[in-house]
C-alpha cells in the first residue's frame, strides 16, 4: 500500500506500545500513563506505516462540552515532510464538528496549524526543577467534602461543567490540594510531579497551591503557567523552577474559549488544556 492510499483509522488502548515506539523515534519521552490516559478519554486517529512497521501517524482529540483539544501529533521520521501531520490533525478537527477546537504547539508545528485555520490565542511555558520553598502559606490536600467545591471552581474556571473527565484526573493524581477559591492537581510522570490544573481567583492563591503540592511531593515539579500570568512565571523562576520552553495556544478558527482565563494560572497539561 502507498502512503497516500493508507487511511486514517481509530486508535484503541491495544495501539499504545505503537504510540509510544512513534513517539520514541521523535525523541519523545515514553509517557506510558500520559498515552494511556488520553487514549482512554479521547479519540485517536492513526496512519499505519505502509511498510507494517507500527504507525506512521497519530492525532488525539479529547472533547469536554463545547471545547475540544487535540494533541500527541506526531509523525514517523521517515514519513516526514509528506503531509501526514496536516492529515490526522484535519481528520480531528472534522471529527469535532462544530466544537470549539484548541492545541498547543511546538515551534515546529505552530506553521503547519496556522496553515489548517488554527490562530494564535496565548499559550503556557513550562517550567522544571525543585522549588526553593520560600515558607510562605500552602493550600491543603482535599477530603471528600470537597470534591464538590472542585467541580463548581472548574465550571466556573472552563465557562462549562467538565465533571467526567475530572474524575478521571482526580483519580490519577496523586497530590489535590484547595484553597478557599481555588484547586490544582499533581499528577507524577516520568518522575516528575505535574501540577496543573491551577485555578485559583488570583496569584496568591495560586502559589500556595504549587507551593501545597510541592511540599506534598518533595523532588522535581513541573509547571506549565499560562503567558497571561507573567507575574507566577516569575516567581516560579525565582523559586528555581527553570524554563523549559513555550508552547502558543492556537484555536481553530480564531474562536473564542469560553469561561474565566484569569482564573486559569496552569492547564492539566499541554494535550488536555
Amino acid at each position: 500500500m502507498l502512503l497516500a492510499d493508507a487511511p486514517v483509522r481509530p486508535l484503541t488502548p491495544a495501539d499504545l506500545t505503537a504510540c509510544l515506539d512513534l513517539g520514541a523515534d521523535r525523541d519523545w519521552p515514553r509517557e506510558h500513563r500520559k498515552w494511556a490516559i488520553l487514549l482512554d478519554v479521547g479519540r485517536g486517529f492513526g496512519i499505519d506505516a505502509p511498510d507494517g512497521d507500527g504507525l506512521a501517524a497519530t492525532s488525539i482529540l479529547v472533547e469536554t462540552g463545547p471545547v475540544a483539544s487535540i494533541s500527541m501529533v506526531v509523525v514517523a521520521s521517515r514519513y516526514g515532510r509528506q503531509g501526514l501531520g496536516g492529515r490526522v490533525t484535519s481528520h480531528a478537527v472534522e471529527a469535532a464538528g462544530d466544537t470549539t477546537v484548541f492545541l498547543h504547539a511546538s515551534s515546529f508545528g505552530r506553521r503547519l496549524y496556522e496553515a489548517l485555520g488554527f490562530v494564535v490565542d496565548g499559550g503556557c511555558e513550562g517550567h522544571l526543577g525543585t522549588l526553593t520553598d520560600d515558607g510562605g502559606p500552602a493550600a491543603r490536600p482535599i477530603t471528600p467534602a470537597d470534591v464538590a467545591r472542585v467541580y463548581e471552581l472548574d465550571a466556573l474556571a472552563q465557562g462549562f461543567p467538565r465533571r467526567a473527565l475530572l474524575d478521571r484526573l482526580l483519580f490519577e493524581a496523586e497530590h489535590v490540594h484547595i484553597t478557599d477559591g481555588g484547586f490544582a492537581l499533581g499528577t507524577v510522570l516520568d518522575g516528575v510531579t505535574v501540577i496543573g490544573p491551577v485555578v485559583a481567583p488570583a496569584e496568591d492563591e495560586a502559589k500556595a497551591l504549587i507551593r501545597g503540592i510541592a511540599r506534598a511531593a518533595g523532588g522535581p515539579i513541573r509547571v506549565d503557567v499560562d503567558f497571561a500570568h507573567a507575574g507566577l512565571s516569575a516567581w516560579c523562576r525565582a523559586s528555581g523552577l527553570l524554563p523549559v520552553g513555550p508552547a502558543p495556544r492556537l484555536v481553530h478558527g480564531g474562536k473564542a474559549l469560553p469561561g474565566l482565563a484569569e482564573r486559569r494560572f496552569a492547564p492539566y497539561n499541554r494535550a488536555l488544556g
